[in-house]
């Protein structure tokens, strides 16, 4: 093999090796979260030290922790078919018609941040303070509808 060829294919190998190991590096598992710290005296009395939100800062104290399937599902991304049919059903549950324009921001939002665990939540929503709760729990950014 001439040196000549040894040049061309050079660098062509070693970006090869570069994308095999970015890859690689990407598709690593990533580590579980660590559970939480148990609760101190002053917390577990009721004191006025807030406990942190693992579901973002929309989340409320009321609302549900996250099922292990629903968290699993959050990783799943939506169509944008769903999106409009996830927002057609936040209207019917808030009493506006299907097609109301009040669901372009909800679909906007979905469309950047929708999971299958929030539609799964919407589906079986049966009011709107339930269909909000799932926008604040899985839905994730700080624009939320």
């Amino acid at each position: 093999m001439s040196q000549a060829t040894v040049r061309t294919w050079a660098p062509l190998a070693l970006l090869g090796v570069a994308a095999v190991a970015a890859v690689s590096i990407l598709r690593r598992p990533s580590t579980p979260p660590e559970p939480p710290p148990p609760p101190t005296a002053s917390q577990a009395s009721g004191g006025d030290a807030p406990q942190p939100s693992t579901t973002g800062s929309a989340a409320r104290p009321d609302d549900p922790p996250l099922t292990d399937v629903e968290r699993r599902d959050a990783h799943m991304h939506l169509a944008h078919e769903l999106c409009e049919a996830g927002a057609m059903r936040i209207n019917e549950l808030s009493g506006l018609p299907r097609e109301d324009p009040q669901a372009r921001r909800t679909i906007s939002v979905c469309l950047r941040h929708g999971n299958v665990a929030w539609y799964k939540c919407i589906l079986a929503a049966s009011d709107r303070d339930q269909a909000l709760a799932c926008n604040r729990r899985l839905l994730v950014g700080d624009n939320v509808p």
